[in-house]
């Protein structure tokens, strides 16, 4: 077009539209048609750049918007890394002091043990009573046992009194009947006496009489008086004999009489101190037995309090000691815990170190705090100049 425009300028189409030679006329619209022709090549062209331009103007253009992601993205990276250095200053100084925590926990740990090992010996110690009180109890067992058995054999010591007591009481009954008996045969001997009596009295009677009817002619005839002498005589042969029967009898059975209640009599007396002594030998025993049970019932009494009280005490201690013990486990494994926490946390620290290390292509083996601080401000200044 600005070409068009110069050779309309320069006078190749008249200005005041004066009429050309036809020749001339149309070599200029053949050149004109050319340049037309090469105008709107070249604009064709023109508008291809422009448009090749504007595709490489929208492609920069894209190109500078993800540089400018890029950039952003490198900004948030280089503060992260800046953040993550400061962490990593942080746990370094954190790591300068885990030596410190270390002796500090291994100072509570070893105190936790002496407190466990003064527990243990406290526990032992309790177990080491608890056992002589075990021994103490089996004692009184023992001595109770001891008491029963004296018990038992006082009970049959008893038994065997009261058995001799029923034998005397039986015995005793067997001599009442025995008694009754001898009675009896005295009454019928009594009765045998009263007869013989009787007789005696007839047989005096008919002496009497007969002395009567023969002492009126006592002097005319010798033989009737000698008849009546000789019949005294055997009367008071009889009388005596019958006399002297019954009074052996009545002897015999005084003496029969006289041994059973002399029998009777001595087992009576022997009953009574038998009785007396079951009696007495009841009441000591009883005496015996309440005392007995009165000094097991206050030694079982005491026995079981003391027992009570020795059993609550250790109770009570033993509760105390698993206080302790827990108390000073959950310290234990609380102090386990945290060393295996910083032992995990050096490990954690020592990875991260190691792979900003490899990340950063800077050996730290030989360079302690300083280099690594030389080096973080290299990161910061890097990240600032990218900013």
């Amino acid at each position: 077009a600005d070409r068009h425009m110069a050779s309309s300028s320069n006078g190749h189409c008249p200005a005041n539209g004066a009429k050309v030679l036809p020749g001339r006329g149309k070599k200029n619209q053949e050149k004109l048609q050319l340049d037309k022709d090469a105008a709107s090549r070249a604009c064709q062209k023109d508008r291809q750049y422009i448009e090749k331009l504007e595709t490489e103007l929208s492609n920069c253009y894209q190109e500078i918007d993800y540089l400018q992601d890029q950039l952003n993205i490198r900004n948030v990276e280089a503060n992260i890394m800046g953040e993550h250095i400061h962490g990593l200053e942080l746990k370094l100084t954190e790591l300068e002091k885990f030596p410190e925590r270390v002796r500090v926990m291994d100072n509570a740990l070893m105190r936790s043990d002496s407190q466990c090992w003064l527990l243990m010996e406290e526990v032992q110690s309790k177990e080491e009573e608890l056992q002589k009180a075990a021994l103490q109890i089996e004692k009184l067992e023992s001595v109770t046992l001891d008491m029963q058995c004296e018990i038992e054999s006082l009970k049959l010591d008893l038994t065997t009194l009261e058995q001799r007591l029923f034998d005397a009481e039986s015995f005793s009954q067997h001599t009442a009947e025995y008694k009754v008996r001898i009675e009896k045969q005295l009454g019928e001997h009594e009765l045998q006496l009263q007869e013989a009596w009787k007789t005696i009295d007839h047989l005096e009677g008919e002496n009497k009489q007969l002395k009567k009817e023969y002492l009126p002619g006592r002097a005319p005839k010798q033989s009737s008086s000698t008849g009546v002498e000789q019949l005294d005589k055997t009367v008071e042969h009889d009388g005596h004999a019958n006399y002297e029967r019954g009074h052996e009898i009545l002897e015999k059975m005084g003496k029969q009489n006289e041994e059973p209640e002399l029998i009777i009599e001595q087992l009576k007396v022997e009953l009574r101190e038998q009785k007396l002594k079951a009696k007495e030998d009841a009441e000591d025993l009883t005496q015996e037995m309440a005392e007995l049970r009165y000094q097991i019932t206050g030694m079982l009494e005491e026995e079981y309090k003391r027992r009570s009280c020795i059993e609550q005490a250790a109770i009570q201690q033993i509760q105390q000691l698993e206080a302790q013990v827990s108390k000073e486990q959950r310290k234990l494994s609380g102090a386990l815990r945290q060393l295996q926490e910083s032992h995990e946390l050096a490990d954690t620290q020592a990875t991260e170190i190691k792979k900003l290390k490899d990340a950063l292509g800077i050996e730290l083996c030989n360079e302690p705090r300083e280099g690594l601080q030389i080096l973080l401000l290299r990161v910061l200044s890097n990240a600032g100049r990218v900013v």
